[in-house]
C-alpha cells in the first residue's frame, strides 16, 4: 500500500485503536501509550502489504498482537496486570507468515474474478497440476488457446494483487427489500417475494437496476466472489427478473421503488385529498342506496348495509379506472415466466424512516379475483387493515369459495369427510357458528341475474372524477419517478396509473369513510369476511 492510503487508513482508525487501547488498560496514560505502539505496527506493516481481504479484522489482529506483548512486557515488571489466554495471538506467530496467508487469500479472490473459462483453465494447471495438453484435451481447446488463456490470466492476476479491489456499496451496506409482489398470475414456484427471498438476490436485482453490469461487476459491487455471483444471476435472468444484453450485462426487469419520508409523506397527502373527492363526488351516494342494494337480491351478512359496503365500495373503484389513463398496457410490463407465472414484478427497498401517520392503516394486498370457471363461479377480495387478514394472496384459495359455495347449495354435509373444508371456513371466519347453524359471512349474488341487478345499480364517474383521475395520475408519477432510470419510467407509469382505482385509494377512502361516521367499523366477529364478494352460477 502507498504511504497516502496508509496515511488515510490510520487516520480512519486512530479513534477505534484508541479506544481498544483504553478498554484494555482502563488507564489514560497507559491507553496512549499502548495505542502508539500499535499505531505504529499498523502503520509499518500497511506500507509491507499491498492487499487485504478483510482490512478491519486485520488491523485488529495486530492490535491484540501489540497488546499481548505489552502485557508480557507488564507482566515481567508486574503482576497486577492480568489478560484473556483467549485474546492472545502466539508471539511465535510470524508476520511474515500473516502476510503469506493473506496474499494466497487474495489470489484465490482474485482468480474468482477472471473470466469462467480462463478460471477453469488455471485451477486445472496450478491446482490441479494437468498439462497444457491435457486442459486442451478435456476442454477441447488448442494448445495454444489454453497457452495465451494461462498467459493473460497471469498477467491479470499480476495486476491485481498490485491493486485494491474495491468493494461495492452493496458489500459495505446491503439493502433489504420489503412488500415484494406482483400484478398478474404467479406460477408454480411463486412470486416476487419467492424468487427474491435472499438477501444476495435482493442485492443482485438492485445492483443491475440503476445501471446494466457483468456477473464480475456484480459481484465487485455485491463484494463476493463472482463464482457465487453466477448461478443466482443465472436464475433470475431464466425466470424474467433480469433481461441480458449485449457485452455480458445484465439489468433488472422490475419496478423497485425507493421510499424516502419526503416522498411518503407526500404521496400520503396527495391520496388523503383525492380520496375526500372520490367519496364526495361518487361513494357518497352509495349511502342513499340501501333499498335498491338489497331489492337486488344479494346476500349480506346479517342483512346489515355496512357490511355490504365494506365489499362494494371497494369492488365499485374499479369503475374509476379510466381506459384513456392506462398509458403502459400490462403486456408491455408483464413477463411470462418458466413456471408458468405471467407478472410483472416489483418490490420496495427497505428504508428505515418516521411518518407523521400510521402506514398499517393503509395497508392493501388485492385485488384478488379467483375463477372457477368449470362451476362458473367467480370471486373478488381484497386485504386492508380492517379486514385482519393477514395470509394475502396465498391464503385466498379458490378451493375456499367452492367450499362455501356447496355449503349455500346445501351439498357439503358436515361430516368427517368435508371436517378440513369446513374448518378453513371458520378459520377464515366465511362461515360463523351460529345457534341456528353456519351462517355465511360474506357478500354473495347467488346467481348471474342477481349481479347484473347488483352491476347496474353502480354509478357511473362524473367527468369532476375524471378530471381528478387524471390529475392524481400525474401527481403520483412525477414523485414516484424521483430516481428512477430511464428503463424503469415504463415501470414507474405503469405502477401510478388509474391510481383512483387502485387498492392503495381504497383503502384511503375506506379510512376517511370511517373517520367522518359514514362507515361503520364491523365487529371483530365480522371482520375477516369483508372486502370480499362472490357470484355464483355466472353461466
Amino acid at each position: 500500500m502507498d504511504k497516502q492510503q496508509a496515511d488515510r487508513v490510520i487516520q480512519d482508525y486512530i479513534k477505534p485503536l484508541y479506544g481498544f487501547a483504553l478498554n484494555r488498560t482502563g488507564n489514560i496514560a497507559e491507553a496512549e501509550e499502548l495505542a502508539g505502539r500499535i499505531t505504529l505496527e499498523v502503520y509499518q506493516t500497511l506500507l509491507k502489504k499491498t492487499e487485504f481481504l478483510d482490512l478491519n479484522s486485520y488491523v485488529f489482529k495486530i492490535a491484540h498482537y501489540v497488546w499481548a506483548k505489552y502485557v508480557d512486557e507488564k507482566v515481567k515488571a508486574s503482576s497486577q496486570l492480568r489478560i484473556d489466554d483467549n485474546e492472545l495471538i502466539s508471539k511465535e506467530e510470524d508476520f511474515d507468515e500473516i502476510i503469506r496467508q493473506e496474499t494466497a487469500g487474495a489470489l484465490r479472490r482474485e482468480i474468482a474474478f477472471l473470466s469462467h473459462q480462463q478460471r477453469e483453465i488455471v485451477i486445472k494447471y496450478y491446482y490441479d497440476g494437468m498439462k497444457i495438453s491435457e486442459i486442451a484435451a478435456v476442454m477441447r481447446l488448442s494448445g495454444g488457446t489454453v497457452k495465451w488463456h494461462l498467459f493473460e490470466a497471469k498477467k491479470e492476476l499480476k495486476h491485481k494483487m498490485n491493486t485494491i479491489r474495491s468493494i461495492g456499496n452493496l458489500g459495505i451496506n446491503p439493502i433489504r427489500m420489503s412488500s415484494l409482489g406482483h400484478s398478474g398470475s404467479p406460477g408454480s414456484k411463486g412470486d416476487t417475494s419467492d424468487f427474491l427471498a435472499t438477501a444476495i438476490r435482493q442485492n443482485i436485482a438492485y445492483s443491475a437496476y440503476h445501471k446494466p453490469l457483468t456477473v464480475k461487476q456484480i459481484g465487485e459491487e455485491l463484494g463476493i466472489s463472482p463464482v457465487y455471483a453466477e448461478d443466482e444471476v443465472e436464475v433470475l435472468e431464466e425466470y424474467g427478473f433480469l433481461d441480458q444484453l449485449p457485452g455480458g450485462k445484465y439489468r433488472t426487469n422490475m419496478y423497485i421503488e425507493d421510499p424516502s419520508q419526503t416522498k411518503s409523506e407526500a404521496l400520503h397527502r396527495l391520496f388523503e385529498e383525492y380520496a375526500e373527492i372520490a367519496v364526495e363526488h361518487y361513494f357518497k351516494s352509495f349511502f342513499l342506496m340501501d333499498d335498491a342494494f338489497k331489492g337486488t337480491g344479494v346476500y349480506i351478512p346479517d342483512g346489515d348495509i355496512h357490511l355490504l359496503l365494506w365489499s362494494l365500495i371497494p369492488y365499485a373503484s374499479k369503475h374509476l379506472a379510466f381506459t384513456e389513463l392506462d398509458k403502459v398496457k400490462h403486456e408491455e410490463v408483464s413477463i411470462s415466466r418458466k413456471d408458468g407465472g405471467h407478472y410483472a414484478a416489483y418490490a420496495t427497498i427497505d428504508r428505515e424512516f418516521d411518518v407523521s401517520f400510521d402506514r398499517n392503516l393503509y395497508h392493501v394486498c388485492g385485488f384478488m379475483n379467483r375463477n372457477i370457471d368449470e362451476l362458473s363461479l367467480k370471486a373478488w377480495q381484497v386485504d386492508t387493515w380492517w379486514c385482519g387478514r393477514e395470509g394475502g394472496w396465498r391464503d385466498n384459495l379458490g378451493s375456499d369459495y367452492v367450499s362455501l359455495m356447496h355449503v349455500i347449495n346445501g351439498d357439503l354435509p358436515q361430516n368427517h369427510t368435508n371436517l378440513d373444508a369446513y374448518r378453513r371456513l371458520f378459520d377464515k371466519q366465511y362461515l360463523l357458528h351460529t345457534e341456528a347453524g353456519p351462517e355465511v359471512n360474506i357478500v354473495y349474488c347467488k346467481d348471474k341475474q342477481t349481479g347484473e341487478r347488483l352491476h347496474a345499480l353502480l354509478p357511473q364517474p362524473s367527468e369532476r372524477i375524471k378530471e381528478a383521475a387524471s390529475k392524481l395520475d400525474q401527481a403520483v408519477y412525477l414523485l414516484n419517478l424521483d430516481g428512477q432510470p430511464e428503463h424503469a419510467h415504463k415501470y414507474v407509469r405503469y405502477w401510478s396509473q388509474n391510481s383512483m382505482a387502485s387498492g392503495t385509494m381504497s383503502s384511503y377512502v375506506l379510512k376517511h369513510l370511517v373517520d367522518i361516521g359514514m362507515l361503520k367499523v364491523p365487529a371483530p366477529q365480522r371482520q375477516k369476511g369483508i372486502s370480499t364478494m362472490m357470484f355464483m352460477n355466472q353461466s
